[in-house]
């Protein structure tokens, strides 16, 4: 559900179109003067609902076996005469890097997750939903 909503709202926010037939803003929301702020919120909104169940599955893990698999495959697509060691080399040194790369963005969005979660702006982001819920209802009929 989460997933659903920040594509929603970045398809919406970007002028992408791509989901115009489900979904469109409210009309008239640049009149309002508080009702522009609802996408960012849904954007804060679906991170919260899908960075939970995804926070203690590793990706950096997961991601790096794959593109360490897929960088010996292709050197051995490319170069058919290497031996097994200097594969598994190959295999070893792109799973490293890539893993390296991808546990820093694990560990920001990890922080950005601690940082949502973290009560007083969980009740803070919840308030301000709530808000611009009874805002949506009361002047969009």
């Amino acid at each position: 559900m989460g997933i659903g909503i920040v594509v929603v709202a970045a398809d919406i926010t970007l002028n992408l179109n791509q989901l115009s037939s489900f979904s469109s803003p409210p009309a008239d929301l640049a009149d309002h003067q508080y009702l522009k702020f609802w996408l960012p919120l849904m954007l804060v909104l679906g991170l919260l609902l899908f960075s939970r169940p995804i926070r203690n599955l590793r990706w950096a893990s997961l991601v790096a076996i794959a593109g360490g698999l897929l960088a010996a495959y292709y050197l051995r697509v490319l170069l058919p005469s290497l031996n097994t060691p200097i594969l598994a080399v190959a295999f070893i040194v792109a799973t490293v890097a890539i893993y390296a790369l991808l546990r820093f963005v694990e560990d920001l969005v990890e922080f950005v997750g601690t940082v949502l979660v973290f009560p007083p702006v969980a009740v803070a982001i919840g308030l301000v939903s709530v808000y611009f819920g009874i805002l949506i209802v009361a002047f969009f009929p």
